[in-house]
């Protein structure tokens, strides 16, 4: 990980630690069913509504690729994605929120679209900042996982376990 993507993490979860150490935190933070709008707009390929959750000034870091900074880059990211026939599926393990910050983190995969097999797996961590009563995510922070090998899933020689 580069310097200003662990100064920039750190910094957002220290903001949080505090935040979530006040005894105003809920849980749910960001309501659920705008959080679960990302996977459904990003699968029926509405990259406009999936950007549209990011506030203007927004950072999306996704491994393997540069950090989309600012409403248009995240938009041509999201677009680039849905262009190549993927589907996202999101879950969220935490969700919490004090005053207008929240934070969502979970898992998620990306497969091959219509049923395809698996083409990605891994953890996300979004920031989330209420701004005149809309929620937006400020920071998306995507980190892929590899997938595991047929060599390293397969069975061992049962040759070799005989005795």
């Amino acid at each position: 990980m580069n310097s200003l993507l662990c100064r920039t993490l750190s910094a957002y979860l220290v903001t949080l630690a505090i935040a979530a150490c006040t005894p105003a935190t809920s849980s749910p933070g960001v309501p659920p069913e705008l959080k679960h709008s990302w996977e459904e707009n990003f699968n029926k390929g509405d990259a406009a509504a999936v950007a549209a959750l990011y506030a203007p000034d927004a950072e999306l870091i996704m491994s393997g690729s540069e950090t989309a900074k600012g409403a248009a880059a995240i938009r041509a990211a999201v677009e680039g994605m849905i262009k190549s026939g993927v589907k996202a599926h999101i879950s969220s393990s935490q969700n919490v929120g004090a005053g207008d910050v929240a934070y969502v983190s979970g898992t998620y995969t990306i497969d091959g679209g219509k049923g395809g097999a698996v083409a990605e797996r891994g953890a996300y961590v979004e920031v989330w900042r209420r701004n005149n009563g809309a929620w937006k995510i400020v920071i998306d922070i995507n980190a892929s996982a590899p997938l595991p090998t047929m060599t390293a899933i397969a069975p061992a020689d049962s040759a070799a376990t005989e005795h």
